[in-house]
């Protein structure tokens, strides 16, 4: 069962997306802040992370930054999910190597079938 890590400093945002991953049939955990996601994406080895870009302290653009810049961890995918919806945030992401940009509110269809996608499980 994959493992998808999602990072978020909504709590609410990071329960409801665990619910639907798990309902889905995947596994889910949760960080709150950039240091825990770090922390957690070196530790856990997740299949996936589901990363907010507004975040204090380490956003998620130095997050996605920091990802895909360490040889640990650069090939894990990421999937942005953000309030943002400005082109300019959508492309430095997929520059920088996110696999998909997704907008908040999120359809819960839509979510799933990103993961699934980016999993190589279809859709």
């Amino acid at each position: 069962m994959p493992a998808i890590l999602v990072v978020d400093d909504d709590e609410l945002m990071c329960e409801l997306l665990g619910v639907h991953l798990r309902d889905a049939g995947y596994t889910a955990s949760a960080c709150l802040d950039g240091a825990e996601a770090i922390h957690s994406v070196l530790a856990q080895k997740p299949d996936l992370v589901l990363l907010d870009l507004n975040m204090p302290y380490i956003d998620g653009f130095e997050l996605l930054k920091a990802f895909k810049g360490d040889v640990l961890t650069s090939a894990i995918p990421v999937i942005v999910l953000t309030s943002r919806t400005d082109m300019n945030s959508l492309e430095r992401v997929m520059a920088m190597g996110a696999a998909d940009y997704l907008t908040k509110p999120i359809r819960v269809e839509q979510l799933i079938e990103s993961v699934a996608r980016v999993l190589g499980q279809g859709a």
